[in-house]
């Protein structure tokens, strides 16, 4: 007779187990967190050395990256409070609070140039490949008024009260006009992305003239700014500069046309009768001939003129995409760079801008008055804005109303140029010099400026666009109408 074997019967109620490390728990989130900080405080000292310790510029880059991030989330908590707010407010308390910035370490001039540039590269590129190229032709009237006559208005504005209240002379004064007039390409062209793909002020055309007319104010601003920096800071005349306006103009438009049709034609990046390319790989190689073209043109004296080219190369590119049917590489491309900046370059971009604003260096003369050009010249921008955008058809004043309120933000020419005319100074005068004054005077106002209408601008677009733009929506018909 066989052994009847043992039926083990499972018990009705699991056994509770001991556990010894709940990774739910406060005390593992923390117990982690220092892990991943200790493991990359010693991985970064073992790669770079001294640039990765504290005090170093890798290492306080990772932490600014680090507290940019963290502080998305309280600006989440507070719809709708745009995420570039509680960043850039990020890093002026790692910049101001007395001891942080002794413990962390300073964003050195050539890091945080590098990153700017960086992340207008990126903008460039997203705007440029996001453009219509027939949609510009049709609002070429539109998109130049808008771009000229806003900028243009502050900048006359803000030169005469610079030369009033500050006592600036011809050259500093329109340095300064030109440079508070330049609109934030980082705080304005991602959200008007957003609105083209949302399609909110379809039928006004909005965002594409938002996205021209911001990338021409850059450039013009740009080019402004350079020509009046280099007269006041030299002490040369306007005629020995005044060239190099039409000039980069020229060259940046038949260069990025050039460039454009050289990349297609190569195989460098897809085209039809090949195999298809990773978005991944056409967004890097674009990328890297707006990064090369960008540092190029600083190293010539010749921003405006690499901008332009820049966004010419970008936009023949995306229209020979459209051309040829490659619609999913133009899409897959476009894709890679929204995620690079959503999740990188933004976050890392408002924290350096942040970084450079030192409250401690600023007198209370010197705020006042800077306070009262910021409001003054925005006044004058908001209205030639809002008049200025009624060349574009089918704008109603609702949709006048919002592109004035979008033309507010300054932040990355602003943060990236603003100490130009003061080095130039500080170099051909000395540090005591009255030009070195100035100088120092156009740095405050251009850094308190940033600080005050790029977050304030950026919460207007978000609060304001889903209610004074209508929405096209399908109709029953199949159609599309407007809600």
């Amino acid at each position: 007779m066989q052994k009847a074997q043992k039926v083990h019967k499972s018990p009705s109620r699991a056994t509770p187990r001991r556990v010894m490390f709940d990774h739910r728990g406060a005390f593992a989130r923390v117990s982690c967190v220092a892990a991943l900080c200790l493991a990359c405080l010693t991985s970064s000292v073992a790669s770079v050395r001294d640039a990765g310790a504290p005090g170093g510029v890798v290492f306080t880059l990772a932490v600014a990256f680090a507290f940019s991030i963290e502080s998305s989330r309280l600006a989440r908590l507070l719809p709708p409070t745009p995420t570039l707010t509680t960043q850039m407010c990020a890093g002026v308390l790692l910049r101001n609070i007395p001891g942080v910035r002794t413990a962390v370490g300073a964003i050195d001039g050539d890091a945080a140039t590098t990153v700017r540039a960086l992340a207008l590269g990126l903008i460039l590129s997203r705007a440029g490949l996001a453009s219509d190229a027939d949609a510009w032709r049709r609002r070429a009237r539109a998109t130049t008024a808008m771009a000229l006559a806003p900028a243009t208005c502050e900048t006359l504005v803000v030169s005469g009260m610079g030369a009033w209240l500050f006592s600036l002379n011809a050259s500093t004064a329109f340095a300064l006009g030109f440079l508070m007039s330049a609109i934030s390409l980082a705080v304005v062209v991602p959200p008007a992305l957003e609105l083209k793909r949302e399609g909110l002020g379809e039928d006004a055309g909005v965002a594409d003239l938002i996205l021209g007319a911001s990338i021409l104010d850059g450039i013009y601003c740009i080019v402004g700014f350079g020509i009046c920096a280099e007269i006041a800071g030299s002490g040369g005349s306007g005629g020995t500069t005044a060239w190099k306006a039409p000039t980069q103009i020229v060259v940046g438009a038949l260069g990025g046309a050039a460039t454009a049709e050289l990349a297609l034609r190569s195989g460098t990046l897809s085209a039809p009768g090949r195999p298809p390319s990773a978005g991944a790989m056409d967004a890097s190689i674009i990328l890297s001939l707006v990064m090369v073209i960008l540092f190029a043109a600083k190293e010539l004296d010749a921003n405006g003129g690499g901008a332009l080219m820049c966004v010419t190369f970008c936009v023949r590119v995306a229209s020979a995409w459209r051309r040829l049917g490659l619609d999913d590489a133009l899409a897959n491309a476009c894709a890679f760079m929204n995620t690079l900046w959503n999740d990188f370059t933004a976050p890392l971009l408002f924290v350096v801008i942040g970084c450079s604003l030192d409250l401690w260096a600023m007198t209370a003369d010197v705020a006042g008055k800077a306070l009262a050009i910021i409001f003054v010249g925005g006044a004058a921008r908001a209205l030639g804005a809002f008049f200025a955008s009624s060349a574009s058809e089918g704008a109603g004043l609702r949709e006048r109303a919002f592109v004035a309120l979008a033309w507010m933000p300054k932040a990355t020419i602003q943060a990236a140029l603003a100490s130009v005319v003061y080095d130039d100074a500080v170099r051909e005068h000395g540090a005591n010099s009255p030009q070195a004054l100035n100088g120092e005077k156009l740095l405050q106002t251009a850094l308190l400026c940033v600080l005050i209408t790029a977050p304030l601008g950026a919460w207007c677009i978000a609060y304001y666009a889903p209610k004074m733009l209508t929405k096209k929506t399908p109709t029953d018909d199949g159609s599309v109408g407007s809600v």
